[in-house]
């Protein structure tokens, strides 16, 4: 046994890392920001139009923050009973790196539309990104809790 007993739940499967959690909050970061904005009935429009100005930019940060959303979702689902359920998350590692890697590339096109201008916005989720895409890469524990458990 690799993991402490602690790190699998009541179906004998592992948890997710609380970092690949995070991660996937920040992948639907665009989510995150129209449900704020919704919240606040006042200044919801001025919200939006701080954080993404080209309301293009949002709905291509909705649509790519379904996958993250879907896994958030389907990884609390899993049960040995749910084949179907526990077949879409042993892709997971997968949808997440290329998810992340299409956001990085939203990031880049963000630094081309500037004409290479810094920006420490850019900067720094362009970073974060990197740096979770090589922790889901490289990550055993990671890989490890989107494998089923041996069946009995």
């Amino acid at each position: 046994m690799r993991y402490a007993i602690e790190q699998y739940d009541k179906h004998g499967f592992l948890k997710a890392p609380k970092l690949l959690w995070l991660g996937w909050l920040f992948l639907a970061k665009a989510w995150v920001v129209f449900v704020v904005a919704g919240a606040s009935r006042e200044s919801g429009s001025k919200i939006l139009s701080i954080v993404y100005p080209d309301h293009t930019m949002l709905y291509l940060g909705l649509v790519m923050g379904v996958p993250s959303i879907c896994l958030m979702w389907l990884v609390s689902l899993r049960n040995p009973d749910r084949r179907w359920i526990n077949g879409l998350v042993s892709w997971g590692r997968i949808i997440t790196l290329v998810t992340a890697s299409g956001q990085f590339s939203q990031a880049l096109y963000h630094v081309y539309l500037a004409r290479g201008a810094f920006s420490w916005a850019n900067g720094a989720v362009m970073l974060l990104l990197l740096w979770y895409i090589i922790y889901v890469a490289k990550s055993r524990s990671v890989r490890d809790c989107f494998q089923a458990p041996p069946a009995e």
